[in-house]
């Protein structure tokens, strides 16, 4: 059966994703998608400013722009909670309110940076999920969408566009209250005491996401749709604790953040050199003469060969650059079905449009801040050791350098979605596909190392990509 040829455009050039900030805590990526599918405006009496909500923000009140709610409930509102997890069933009578609130509260704190006064929820559930909101997180009065920007990186995977990452990620937190009475009736009381029951799902239209199926094949896009349509599937949300689910699922938006935008930036820059070469090319060359957009270094070469800063900040600002001349002259010159060849040909005619992308190239100038914080700790672990400390990061800063240094627990979360399902088994040559996916081409012998590590090879090393890797669960 033929296939028909995928049409590509002139405005295929332009990838339409908003532009990101750093997100200050890593549980704000769940929580922006659970905001995306219910709303509510909170109202604080005497308050005529828009309100922020953070779990736990140490001695904060807001700003002139925006009033800081800190929802971790304490004094009346904490023996209020405690009745209403009573009511839901948890908890022996004997126990008191107060106490077992309390409990509950310490046992979903979140990740907190060092030094930081602000705390998330863990977002075990809806209820908890809301419990922060960007604007709290961001300490900003109209913080970027980042719900709607990872939407976007989503549907640059292609497939089905009548899904979403909001909406999966709703499903699956709701099959985790049908199958944990526990965590259902936690959810319930902070729905009850904590915001009121005033919180409403939102209802789509069918279509939102921009159909751009197949265009970007074998890119961080396609990992991200495909891993984010595993682990919200029935199967996954079933095998892991839901502290662990959690945990995996942002490790995933952070991923398809931090290695989205660093594909970007690299085909901006592919795009660019190819428009300046003066020859015809089409866009699949552009797609796979795109370069490694994270090196990932032997870890026998020294901290400073290893050292991935430098690249990978010009690298972002340069694609910034293009891309703002890009999307300049497509508004000026491009019709809506002009075809991505003829564009080419119009571009590389362009005086002024070579001069300015040269210019761009070779720009020392930092065209993009907000989207290389972004991108860097979406990657970067947080806080290494601690109470609080976070296992799930592929960078790590040392001193002035920045390093490829997975932890344990983000290789047991890449690894074990490269098998597909709960224990389920594949091989390093099928693992080493996926990490090229994502735009990483480690050296066979230290992905075989950090299995070993993490406990999931089953084999000898000298089988090398025949390598047995078996789920984390």
């Amino acid at each position: 059966m033929s296939t028909q040829p995928i049409m590509v455009f002139a405005s295929d050039m332009y990838l339409k994703i908003n532009r990101p900030q750093y997100v200050s805590v890593p549980e704000g990526f769940i929580s922006s998608l659970a905001w995306k599918v219910f709303e509510w405006k909170p109202e604080h009496a005497g308050s005529e400013k828009p309100v922020a909500m953070m779990f736990r923000a140490k001695g904060q009140t807001g700003t002139q722009h925006f009033d800081l709610w800190e929802t971790a409930p304490k004094g009346a509102a904490l023996g209020d909670f405690g009745v209403s997890l009573k009511e839901a069933g948890i908890g022996p009578s004997a126990i008191d309110a107060t106490t077992l609130a309390m409990s509950v509260v310490n046992s979903v704190t979140g990740i907190r940076a060092e030094k930081s006064t602000h705390q998330a929820a863990s977002p075990l559930t809806p209820g908890f999920a809301l419990l922060q909101d960007m604007r709290g997180i961001q300490k900003s009065k109209n913080p970027p969408d980042l719900a709607e920007i990872l939407e976007s990186l989503y549907s640059f995977g292609g497939g089905e566009i009548e899904s979403g990452v909001a909406r999966n990620w709703l499903r699956a937190a709701s099959i985790r209250c049908e199958i944990d009475p526990l965590l259902a009736a936690m959810d319930s009381a902070v729905f009850k005491s904590l915001l009121n029951d005033d919180i409403q799902s939102k209802t789509f239209a069918d279509g939102g996401l921009e159909n751009v199926c197949g265009l970007y094949p074998s890119t961080p896009f396609t990992w991200f749709r495909r891993s984010w349509d595993s682990l919200t599937s029935d199967v996954w949300v079933e095998a892991l604790p839901a502290r662990v689910w959690v945990d995996w699922a942002t490790t995933v938006l952070r991923l398809a953040l931090g290695m989205g935008f660093l594909w970007e930036a690299a085909w901006y820059e592919t795009l660019a050199r190819k428009l300046l070469s003066g020859r015809p090319f089409t866009q699949p060359e552009v797609l796979n003469d795109v370069p490694q957009i994270l090196p990932w270094k032997s870890s026998r070469a020294s901290m400073s060969v290893r050292d991935v800063a430098s690249v990978l900040v010009w690298r972002v600002h340069k694609g910034a650059g293009v891309r703002k001349q890009i999307d300049s002259w497509l508004k000026s010159n491009s019709s809506p079905n002009m075809k991505f060849d003829d564009a080419v040909k119009q571009m590389q005619g362009d005086s002024s449009l070579r001069n300015d992308l040269t210019s761009a190239l070779g720009s020392q100038t930092r065209h993009a801040p907000n989207t290389w914080e972004a991108i860097k700790y979406a990657l970067q672990t947080r806080d290494i050791a601690g109470p609080f400390a976070d296992y799930y990061g592929l960078l790590r800063s040392t001193g002035r350098f920045l390093t490829v240094n997975p932890g344990t627990e983000w290789v047991a979360v890449v690894a074990s979605l490269a098998c597909k399902e709960p224990r389920g088994t594949t091989h390093v040559g099928a693992l080493m596909d996926d990490l090229s996916e994502l735009g990483l081409n480690p050296e066979l012998a230290d992905v075989v190392t950090l299995l070993e590590s993490a406990g999931l090879a089953r084999g000898s090393a000298d089988a090398d990509l025949g390598v047995q890797i078996k789920s984390a669960f």
